[in-house]
């Protein structure tokens, strides 16, 4: 090894050494290339420029170590963007780089780019690009930013993208390129190197910065800011020294020395003859200038008032548009100048417009007039223009007074809803009456008239309760408003219930001026409330609890074992061989054995059990706190579960005969460490069915082989994933007609397009995508292809007016950004959101009630529209679905399939049709399969249907051929 590197690797190891203690740190890779003189490899191969010196001056203080990594501008950003450099100078900020990379706060250097070409060249304004070969760094924000600035003035040139800034000059002076475009500081250094001048095309100023790898370095990144913060504040710093000492170095180099004799001896021996031309030149220039400011400062403040300002000459054809007007028409200023209004508006309201024109020019005065454009209403003042008294157009400026029109017509609806059905009043800050409607008039059971100067009526929360008003009028003062169910008299003494809510008015200063009261008679709807709770926690049929019901008191079973450890059982029932006696005896004898067999159950069963129906013949025993272990609550269920099996096992007398019944248990204890009670559900099933499987009227306890079902449930929730992943889903869609027969729309429903098990309808997995949670990702995908065959068919005139209803499941519409996504999607999709329906079910009316009916606003202010699914098969409080913002009610298939033949559900289908024209709802049944179904939905108020009499789930294709 040479002795000289022999030294210089000794003189390292020893400064390594001496900084070992203060520094640990990896060296700083950065990234260099040519683009004097902010940076680029001097004669020496060594790091040079403006932005190198200020970083060297910046790793001394830091103590950082810089590693220089040399690359083309290209190369350059795939390294920063691999990370494999930490740091790259003379990055220019745009909205794209601040996505890929991480960029410190404060700018290192201003810059802007120009257009740099031969002598002689003809290029004097952007437009005169157009049809130019430019040469261009690639990945540059020339090669960005040229193209989209040349948009605006209906000129296209041919770019060249290079390697380096070197190049792209080289190409210009050779005449393989036109121009090249660069940043000035390197354009002002090498333009005369290569025989070009700076053109007066100047665009695109620019920020540039040290850019890192995204998400990395943000201490490095920190300190630079520090560092630049500080520079910027002391003119005397290394910053400014550095920009003064290139900036005196580029201006030597760009001038050689006998052209400053040249120019010394012009000078001299022209002073005396162009001092006067000079003074007079300047003079202009000072004076052109401050125009050519007034006039950017005049547009600038025209283009930023939100009011269409225009010129007018006499033929109404358009001289001056500001940016407010562009952006109405969306096209630029130089489309619209000379334009008429029937080319820029049409000929209907061109003949507005020129009305009003005329009467400005002709009378020449000042007119004002009310105009509608499109959706919204503008008030447009016009003025008459003149020059030496010879009118040459008119100015007008025209205002957007939608809002203000908004609020007349808000005033006008607030003054009609005043006067509605609803009792409302208005009190002063002591709760005494200043005005109340005749409404409330009828509810207190006096003329309105009289009410004025009377204090707010008593009432309870509870029938015969204490006085609340005190406590109420706190909250309101406190919170600003207050709702809730409350009882109340009229004068002649009679309670009734009603729904209150009161809200505090204050005026700008905060200080409460008024109380407004909303009070509605709640009779009705607390009886009808009795009767849907009847319907929701009890079986019509048996007057047992429930499912509902069921998993309310298992809750509580699961709660009291976490409390005192006392162990419960479930315990399942299913009659063995009732098909048998339904299909032979109708369905009439096989009720009265279900209640029958109710009774009996109830009999062996404590008072404090619950013995539920879920429906069918299926029974479920819930026996709470059986014993303090788990083998004494086993020994005391199996007892009561053998007591049932006798009491089964005795004759029935139904239909006029005696009939033998037997019944297939399965037992499951409650320990409280169940995750889910649909997995306690689970246990109790499949060990029902065991007993089934075991010759039936026998019982059977749930053990850990019946788990082979929660193996193929995984095995499910596996390959949903994986269908996700490569997209094996696909939508069908079930017509849905009018009275008429008329296809109005249809039903999105998915199917899995299993590879090897072929087509999987929606029974086969939307149960384990619900548990799972993959039902979010995959209502996701449903959701945006409906929308996207939205947008298809509203192309078609024989498919523009279907209606699409796709069903939302309560966990994806429980997502904190269900709302923007869902209008996203549609926003993305192109659909029109007035022919989206989403279908609910009822079971989010249990959970997060006011959530739900806030989402549900919220899309339904853009047009979507919303329908309750499986109406009826679960609980809806009239209270609740009064506030829900629906459109439609839809008669769960259940209900639908048996109503010819079972009472029941012919009584539910009416009751549901009447609750829903009551809350003028929409109505639709699902699963009308005959012409006889079909016949009794009619009857009864159903006019519009879905099932397989009209049509089964179809692809789109088909169901386009339907509409046709």
């Amino acid at each position: 090894m040479p002795r000289a590197l022999c030294l210089l690797v000794f003189v390292s190891l020893l400064g390594c050494l001496g900084q070992a203690g203060a520094q640990t740190s990896a060296p700083l890779r950065v990234g260099i290339y040519a683009n004097a003189p902010k940076v680029f490899m001097n004669e020496d191969d060594q790091p040079a420029g403006i932005l190198v010196e200020l970083l060297r001056e910046m790793a001394s203080a830091e103590r950082w170590t810089l590693e220089f990594v040399p690359c083309e501008w290209p190369g350059c950003l795939d390294l920063l963007a691999a990370g494999r450099i930490d740091l790259l100078p003379d990055v220019a900020w745009s909205e794209g780089r601040a996505r890929a990379f991480a960029f410190h706060r404060i700018p290192a250097l201003h810059s802007w780019s120009q257009i740099y070409a031969p002598p002689g060249n003809a290029i004097r304004s952007l437009p005169a690009l157009k049809g130019k070969r430019v040469a261009v760094l690639a990945g540059s924000v020339q090669a960005q930013n040229l193209p989209a600035v040349l948009e605006g003035y209906d000129a296209t040139v041919t770019l060249l993208p290079v390697g380096s800034l070197e190049r792209a000059f080289a190409m210009a002076a050779r005449g393989e390129a036109d121009a090249v475009a660069a940043n000035h500081f390197f354009g002002d250094l090498q333009a005369a190197r290569h025989g070009l001048d700076a053109t007066a095309v100047v665009f695109n100023p620019a920020r540039l910065y040290y850019a890192a790898p995204p998400g990395r370095h943000r201490e490095l990144l920190d300190a630079i800011d520090r560092h630049l913060a500080a520079w910027r504040a002391d003119p005397d710093s290394v910053y400014f020294a550095t920009l003064r000492r290139w900036q005196a170095a580029d201006t030597t180099q760009a001038a050689p020395s006998r052209l400053w004799w040249a120019l010394a001896v012009a000078v001299g021996l022209l002073l005396s003859s162009l001092a006067l031309a000079s003074w007079l030149r300047s003079q202009v220039a000072v004076r052109t200038r401050e125009l050519r400011e007034n006039e950017e400062k005049l547009n600038t403040i025209l283009d930023s008032v939100d009011s269409l300002i225009y010129i007018k000459d006499t033929q109404s054809r358009y001289r001056y548009v500001n940016g407010e007007m562009c952006r109405l028409l969306n096209r630029p200023a130089s489309t619209i100048i000379g334009q008429g209004d029937e080319v820029l508006f049409g000929p209907a309201l061109a003949r507005m417009t020129r009305e009003s024109d005329r009467v400005t020019l002709t009378e020449q005065r000042r007119h004002v007039v009310e105009e509608r454009i499109g959706e919204k209403i503008y008030l447009t003042t016009k003025v008459p223009l003149a020059r030496d008294g010879e009118l040459y157009g008119l100015c007008g400026i025209t205002t957007d007074i939608t809002p203000n029109k908004q609020a007349e017509e808000s005033l006008r609806i607030a003054a009609t809803v005043f006067q509605s059905g609803e009792g409302m009043c208005v009190l002063s800050p002591e709760a005494t009456m200043v005005e109340a409607n005749e409404a409330w008039g009828l509810l207190v059971g006096c003329p309105a008239a009289e009410l004025p100067g009377t204090p707010f009526p008593p009432f309870s929360l509870e029938q015969d309760g204490d006085d609340y008003r005190e406590r109420m009028w706190a909250t309101v003062r406190r919170a600003h408003t207050w709702q809730g169910e409350v009882w109340t008299r009229r004068r002649n003494g009679q309670p009734y219930p009603a729904w209150l809510t009161v809200s505090a008015v204050r005026n700008a200063d905060g200080v409460l001026t008024n109380f407004v009261c909303t009070q509605s008679d709640i009779s009705a709807r607390k009886q009808a409330d009795e009767k849907i709770v009847q319907l929701a926690y009890y079986d019509s049929l048996t007057g047992l609890p429930n499912r509902r019901l069921l998993y309310e008191r298992l809750h509580h079973c699961i709660g009291q074992h976490g409390r005192n450890r006392r162990v419960g059982a479930l315990l399942f029932l299913d009659m063995d061989n009732f098909k048998d006696l339904n299909d032979s005896r109708g369905h009439v004898v096989g009720d009265h054995l279900l209640q029958q067999v109710a009774a009996r159950l109830l009999q062996c069963a404590r008072e404090s059990d619950t013995v539920a129906r879920l429906g069918g013949d299926e029974f479920v025993i819930l026996l709470e706190a059986l014993g303090a272990s788990e083998e004494e609550a086993t020994r005391h269920a199996e007892a009561v579960g053998h007591k049932i099996l006798a009491a089964l096992r005795e004759p029935f007398e139904v239909g006029g005969a005696v009939h033998h019944a037997s019944c297939s248990i399965g037992v499951t204890l409650c320990t409280g460490n169940e995750q889910q009670l649909d997995d306690l559900m689970r246990r109790g099933d499949l060990a029902m069915y065991e007993a089934k499987r075991q010759g039936r009227n026998t019982l059977r306890f749930f053990h850990n082989s019946m788990e082979l079902e929660v193996t193929y449930r995984t095995a499910i929730e596996t390959e949903l994933r994986e269908a996700l992943r490569q997209s094996q889903f696909v939508l069908h869609y079930q017509g849905q007609v009018d009275g008429g027969g008329v296809l109005t729309g249809a039903e999105a429903l998915v199917r899995w397009q299993h590879p090897q098990r072929g087509l999987i309808g929606p029974a086969g997995f939307i149960a384990i995508a619900e548990t799972s949670g993959l039902i979010v990702p995959l209502g996701r995908w449903v959701l945006r292809t409906a929308c996207e065959q939205l947008a298809l068919w509203a192309a078609t005139p024989a498919t523009a007016h279907l209606t699409l209803a796709v069903n939302v499941s309560v966990r994806q519409f429980l997502q904190s950004d269900f709302v923007e996504e869902t209008l996203a999607t549609v926003r993305a999709s192109g659909a029109d959101p007035a022919r989206l329906k989403l279908e609910l079910t009822e079971t989010l009316m249990i959970e997060g009630v006011e959530e739900t009916i806030d989402k549900m606003r919220a899309l339904r202010e853009h047009g979507i529209g919303f329908s309750l699914d499986d109406f009826g098969t679960g609980y809806s409080s009239l209270s609740y679905l009064k506030r829900l913002p629906l459109d439609q009610l839809k008669i769960d298939q259940s209900f639908v399939r048996d109503v010819l033949d079972d009472p029941n559900d012919a009584s539910i289908a009416r009751s549901v049709v009447a609750l829903g024209k009551s809350l003028g709802l929409g109505i639709i049944a699902e699963g009308v399969e005959t012409e006889a179904q079909r016949c009794f939905l009619a009857e009864i108020g159903c006019d519009a249907w879905q099932g397989f009499l009209f049509s089964r789930p179809v692809d789109a294709r088909t169901l386009e051929e339907l509409a046709a």
